[in-house]
């Protein structure tokens, strides 16, 4: 078995939660997935929420780097 941490997540609010995990990853998604619901949208769920002023972000993740363009 991995070796386990306690990580401290927090929340904008200023909530704390102490999680024990193996990586950073799994405590950040447990926490996640008790405040946070996740699914594919659907076509009426973009066109509903496109209509209403919302635009679609581009997520990376914060533990990679972005590689640097050098052709330019």
């Amino acid at each position: 078995m991995a070796t386990q941490r306690i990580y401290l997540v927090g929340t904008p609010s200023g909530d704390i939660r102490l999680v024990k995990a193996s990586v950073r990853s799994q405590a950040l998604s447990y926490v996640a997935n008790s405040m946070l619901t996740l699914r594919v949208a659907s076509q009426d769920d973009l066109v509903s929420a496109i209509s209403s002023g919302k635009s679609v972000e581009n997520a990376s993740s914060p533990d990679q780097m972005d590689l640097l363009d050098e052709t330019k």
